[in-house]
This record gives C-alpha cells, structure tokens and sequence, in this order.
C-alpha cells in the first residue's frame, strides 16, 4: 500500500482478492469524491457572489469589536412596568397591559416609522429609477448598512429578526448578508451610573460592598444589556457582570404586542394565515426571547449545564454566582478566551468536532440544550 499525498487516504495495493477489490473500489470512490469537492470548493471560491455567501453563512464577517459604532442611538421606550408589565411570555397580560395605554403604543409607532421612513424613502425612490444594485455593489453594501444601523436602533425585537434575516440567502443578496452579519447583536453603551444603579437596586448592596474592583465602563455591549469586568470582594475572584439595559422589557413587550396585533388582523385574510400561521411563530418566539431577559434563569441554567458537561474534559463553562445575581444582574466567573472568528483554520475545525459532541451529549445525553 502507498499514501496519497493529495487526498490523504491510503492507497491500497491492486489484488486479485475480493477484499483488495472491494477496498481498491472503495478508495477510488472516496479519491474520486474528494477530487471533486476540492474542485467544487475551488469554483465557489471563484465566484464572487458564492464566495461572500459562504463567507456569511460561516459568521466570518461578523464584527470582532465589542460594541458598536456610536453614531447609533438605541430608541427604547420606558413603562412602569410595576403597574402589572408580566415578566413572563403571556399575550392575554400584555393585551391587558397596553390595550390602556393608546399613548404609550402611538409613540413606539411613531418611532418605528420616523427611525425607518428616511430608509424606505431611498429604496423607494431606487425602485422607481430602476437602480440595479447587481450592477452597482456600492450602492447595495451602502443600503444594507443603513438597514442594519436602522434594525440595531430599533432595539433588541428587530436586532433578533435581523440576525435570522442574516443568514437567509433565500432573501438577501450575498453581500446584503456579509453587511448583515456586522449586526451581531451590538449596540452603543449607555450610562454606566444607570447600570451602578440598578447593581445597587438589583442587590440591595452597593457596588463597593460587593465588588473591590469593577471597571468604570462596560468591556462589552449588546441589545440587552452591558457587561463588566469586577473582582468579588468577598472571595477575590474575576467575574463578568452583566446588566440589563434600562427599558428592554418594556420595548420588548410593546414590540410583541404590536406585532401579535398585525398578525390576528392577518388572520382575517386566507391568504396570508393559510401560508403562515404568524401568531403561533411569534408565541414561540416570545415565549424564549422572555427567558433571555430572566438572568436568574440564565444563572440557574449555567449552574446545570457546568454540572452536566463536566464529563466532556476540553469543554469550560463558566461558574455562576446565584448570591449575586437577580432578574437584572447577572455575575459569573470571567474566562479569557479567542472568538472563533479570529481563530487560524485548524482551530476552528477542531473547535466544530468539539461543539458537535457538546450538543449531542446536551440533546441526546441529557435533553438540555444551552447556547
């Protein structure tokens, strides 16, 4: 037998034996198959459209910075949810809550359509003089950044929908996608004595009783909320502080609401409730997004999914710190680690065999499923 430099496969010996048949067939089978993916894979990567297309179904476009560019302001509207804002998924309470409140709802749709009017207009008017963004790329990467601006400042509901329309060749261009994938959930940082504040609230501690050190502004920002890094004083160690972002609940809620209302009136016209049930979809939907605002339910689920993938040995969770964390605030051991995004090419595919054998000994192991 020899070895294929090419294909890495070892080449067997031609025989006259049966067995030696059949592994010479498999080998020319398998050289044959490999040969062609190599030259599949060579063809896609020469076609630009194809090649950004993987690119943004593969996340490598995805922006690497911690928080996104300043210039974007994210419009969130305020409630006193203390007035019975249900902070579980419940339809029934939400109609309850905001049927009352027609100002409240009126001004989150005078935000969607003044943050969105400006876009639609210079789609619009592009549509009426015929501009073909295939022949002018320029023009369509420019749209879909002013798409993706417009979705992050519309708060966490559309940043959702727009990282599932991110990954959908079926309804973007292929470099509509790769402008998409820069969404990646980042938003400007908001005040850090707001967030101080509502450690303090949260707690019922201040931020120097619990922390002897905390950094004064966010390392990192996302729809939801911000995070720092702080030392627990009563132990010493490192942890990552998360702090939900002041008006999310109430934002999420009335988006949900809103949506819910347009997709009952679909539902008085056949055509469109036959193809989708929206309502059912949206339900679903609502029903996690509201489990990503708990932090306590977050806690509670690290806590789990650290005990249970304790047997796969290169798999680190972090430890969650269940005294220090609340509906708002969420603590847990800090981790130096490497995006996968900037990872070289071997890492990244020891890193899928990992993660394969994760998820399948959550899913098949244990029936619990954590991103």
């Amino acid at each position: 037998a020899s070895r294929n430099i090419s294909t890495g496969f070892t080449v067997p010996s031609p025989s006259t034996s049966s067995s030696s048949a059949l592994s010479w067939q498999l080998y020319s089978s398998v050289a044959k198959t490999s040969e062609m993916m190599q030259e599949m894979r060579q063809k896609m990567e020469e076609d630009e459209d194809t090649n950004l297309m993987m690119q943004a179904l593969r996340g490598s476009n995805m922006n690497d910075d911690e928080q996104a560019a300043q210039g974007v302001e994210m419009k969130l509207v305020e409630v006193d949810e203390g007035t019975g804002l249900p902070l579980a998924y419940d339809p029934i309470e939400l109609e309850k809550f905001f049927s009352p409140k027609p100002f409240v709802v009126l001004k989150r749709v005078a935000q969607v359509l003044a943050a969105g009017g400006g876009f639609f207009l210079k789609a619009a008017v592009d549509a009426i003089l015929k501009r073909d963004y295939k022949k002018n790329p320029d023009l369509e990467i420019k749209r879909a950044g002013e798409l993706r601006d417009l979705i992050t400042s519309l708060g966490p509901f559309y940043i959702k929908l727009g990282q599932a329309l991110s990954i959908r060749p079926d309804l973007l261009s292929p470099r509509s996608m790769v402008e998409m994938q820069k969404l990646c959930d980042k938003v400007p940082s908001y005040d850090s004595k707001i967030a101080f504040a509502t450690i303090e609230r949260e707690l019922g501690k201040t931020v120097n009783e619990v922390f002897s050190e905390i950094t004064p502004e966010p390392v990192a920002a996302a729809s939801l909320g911000q995070v720092y890094q702080a030392t627990l004083r009563t132990t010493g160690e490192s942890v990552a502080v998360k702090v939900q972002r002041p008006g999310v609940l109430e934002t999420v809620s009335l988006d949900l609401y809103l949506f819910r209302q347009i997709g009952l009136f679909a539902r008085n016209f056949p055509a469109l409730s036959d193809r989708l049930d929206a309502v059912a979809l949206l339900d679903e939907f609502a029903f996690r997004f509201y489990q990503e605002l708990d932090y306590v339910l977050e806690c509670e689920n690290g806590i789990r999914m650290k005990k249970e993938m304790s047997i796969l040995p290169k798999v680190v969770i972090p430890g969650n710190f269940p005294d220090y964390t609340s509906r708002r605030v969420h603590v847990a051991e800090w981790i130096d680690g490497e995006k996968l995004s900037q990872c070289t090419a071997d890492d990244v595919g020891a890193l899928v065999n990992l993660g394969v054998i994760t998820y399948l000994t959550q899913l098949l192991e244990y029936g619990f499923f954590a991103q």
